[in-house]
């Protein structure tokens, strides 16, 4: 997958390539042992591949909401609660008394992501997200540079906030292609 010149980001004393990440994960070869580790050994190959993808994509988000919250220099993710239907009020919005504030009630929280999914707990996210942070490091890797980059020199109010959610929607999209290619070099492994 292409990124555009734009995406490629260097330090002073190493080349940092958003392509080059995206390569790493769509090269890599999950094997049914990973698929294993990433549910925390709960089940077993055949029926772990089967629900990895939406796995995959809920840990996915996490780890990008969790750089999200630090690109903004807020507190880590929050844990679960009840999902609420609907967009805030725009008077819950304008009582917002800080910058965080308004941030939790815009975050990108799916019905998955929340006390009333029928399928996961977070504990297993979690899992998932500790196996993710160790097999496919380059996930974390490009949210935090990306969000740095987003955020470098600009001022940190509601309206970075609102761009900073829409680049985690971007890029979780961009990721999650990677992964589905990457899911392709299973019978490889």
């Amino acid at each position: 997958m292409f990124f555009p010149e734009s995406f490629n980001t260097s330090t002073t004393s190493t080349s940092f390539s958003l392509e080059d990440e995206h390569s790493k994960i769509s090269t890599t070869c999950f094997s049914s042992r990973d698929y294993e580790l990433l549910f925390g050994d709960f089940i077993k190959h055949t029926y772990a591949r089967s629900y990895s993808y939406t796995f995959i994509k809920y840990s996915v988000m996490t780890i990008g909401l969790a750089e999200l919250r630090k690109a903004l220099n807020f507190g880590p993710v929050r844990p679960w609660t009840h999902y609420k239907h609907g967009k805030p009020t725009i008077q819950e919005l304008e009582s917002a008394t800080s910058l965080e504030d308004y941030y939790d009630l815009v975050e990108p929280i799916t019905h998955f992501q929340s006390l009333d999914n029928s399928f996961l707990f977070e504990k297993n996210i979690h899992i998932a997200v500790d196996y993710l942070d160790k097999r496919l490091p380059s996930i974390r890797n490009i949210f935090r540079r990306r969000f740095e980059e987003k955020s470098e020199g600009t001022k940190n109010d509601r309206k970075l906030v609102d761009i900073m959610i829409d680049e985690w929607r971007k890029m979780v999209g961009r990721i999650m292609r990677a992964i589905h290619e990457m899911k392709k070099n299973d019978e490889k492994c």
